[in-house]
């Protein structure tokens, strides 16, 4: 499930950062702001999960990273405004919520949700799928960049990114797996026991078994 909802941000986030030129052109800053808005957006549902592995992280390793992670993000998205404010972009347009930020409310409600002794695994699953699509995403756009002070600022993005992942990967690797269940609750139709498939229905009763019953 992680995985399904991480690939659904990534792709998201790769059809807008793709898509910017044309829709773009012609306006002020046009694809430049654009690329800023998506990345501050990214970097937003970032802070925002961060916080979660800070208040619900169970391990005092997940929570030491989750607080760095949030601390080491809010400086990245600070470069990203400063840059605006120097282009005279339009802050009030780069600082919309957007609809990264629905995707990641959406992206973070099983997580927070998860019992405490599956919470640090799924956790760290999803910082790790996160900085892989967020590497993605500044890489599409450190392409698509026509203002070279803004094609370094993603590099520091990417590199940030990149740091973040190894992490997160050694302390996921360390991070037991949840057990399986092992008792499933059976569906309410069908309780356990009960075949799906041979129900009797087609059996003769046991009195029309008897010998001279079909002469009766």
């Amino acid at each position: 499930m992680v995985g399904k909802w991480s690939g659904l941000a990534v792709v998201v986030a790769e059809v807008v950062l793709l898509t910017l030129p044309v829709a773009a052109q012609e306006r002020t800053n046009g694809p430049d702001q654009e690329l800023v808005t998506r990345l501050h957006q990214l970097g937003q549902d970032q802070i925002a999960m961060a916080q979660l592995g800070e208040r619900q992280g169970v391990s005092q390793g997940v929570r030491n990273f989750a607080a760095a992670a949030a601390t080491e993000q809010r400086a990245s998205d600070n470069g990203l405004m400063v840059y605006a404010q120097q282009k005279n972009m339009d802050r009030v347009q780069v600082a919309l919520p957007g609809g990264a930020l629905e995707h990641g409310v959406l992206l973070r409600a099983p997580i927070a949700n998860s019992p405490p002794n599956q919470f640090d695994y799924r956790f760290m699953s999803q910082v790790v799928a996160d900085r892989q699509g967020v590497i993605d995403a500044a890489t599409a756009a450190q392409r698509l960049a026509r203002d070279p002070q803004l094609k370094s600022l993603i590099g520091d993005v990417i590199r940030l990114q990149s740091d973040q992942l190894v992490s997160a990967q050694e302390i996921l690797a360390k991070t037991p797996a949840p057990k399986p269940t092992l008792n499933p609750v059976p569906l309410p139709a069908f309780p356990t026991g009960v075949s799906r498939t041979n129900t009797g229905a087609d059996q003769p009763p046991p009195a029309a078994l008897k010998p001279g019953a079909l002469n009766r």
